[in-house]
């Protein structure tokens, strides 16, 4: 005769209790392996930092184009392109830096770093930066890597490089118009002719900041760019023309 069980009954047959104990250990291990899968197979955040708080004193060269940056003298390197470590400067909350006439001047200040990978920034902390005697700076000629045509997104740097994860696509398309309409230089991600997703800083084909209207409303959406791509340092920065702009379905 086969078991069943009678609930009011003080125990269950004993083949039926080896049946729940099997089917009990079954669930929670389907339960664990399905946890570790989907942790497995979520999309991991890139390695980046907002240094929040930790406030650093800094000194270099002030360069204004196409956006403000603090240069710092890497030690042992002279006279090259790359003799200059180059960090973006953005003020605090969701607006651009404010350098106050010092274009080309060596000046001290003190900020907190945000960096993604050797993309770096500093937050400036307000009132502290000031004009020292030193050299003033010569702008080098940026390296011309040629003519390109690249698709990708506009984001603002300053929550891409580490403020926020994520700091792309349509989740952070309203921070990124409004750091943008803020001054917050923009950047464009997108895939390099090799295809490599890479990180441009995004300027005008004459040289100048993108209008900050025109960045904040293409953020965030798939867009195809035709521009000149200049290297200075460890920053490319694609010269864009804005006419070009094509916009993704």
């Amino acid at each position: 005769m086969k078991e069943f069980f009678v609930g009011y009954l003080p125990t269950i047959p004993p083949g039926i209790a080896r049946a729940l104990r099997r089917a009990v250990i079954g669930i929670l291990l389907g339960t664990i392996a399905a946890a570790i899968v989907l942790a497995v197979s979520q999309h991991r955040f890139p390695p980046s930092a907002f240094e929040y708080g930790n406030v650093r004193s800094f000194e270099g060269l002030i360069e204004e184009s196409p956006y403000p940056a603090l240069l710092v003298k890497r030690p042992g390197v002279v006279q090259s392109a790359d003799q200059y470590s180059r960090y973006l400067l953005v003020g605090a909350g969701k607006h651009g830096a404010d350098i106050a006439g010092l274009a080309g001047k060596y000046v001290e200040l003190r900020g907190m770093l945000i960096y993604r990978g050797h993309e770096t920034l500093i937050e400036l902390v307000p009132g502290s930066l000031q004009a020292m005697d030193g050299a003033l700076y010569t702008p080098s000629t940026p390296a011309d890597l040629g003519a390109v045509t690249l698709t990708g997104e506009i984001v603002d740097s300053k929550c891409y490089f580490g403020v926020m994860n994520p700091g792309a696509g349509k989740v952070h398309r309203d921070c990124a118009a409004r750091c943008l309409r803020g001054g917050i230089p923009p950047a464009f991600i997108a895939i390099d002719p090799e295809g490599r997703s890479r990180v441009y800083m995004l300027a005008n084909k004459d040289g100048g900041k993108i209008p900050a209207e025109w960045a904040a409303g293409h953020a965030a959406r798939p867009i195809t760019l035709h521009g000149q791509l200049m290297r200075s340092g460890d920053t490319e920065t694609l010269y864009a023309d804005l006419g070009s702009v094509h916009v993704q379905p």
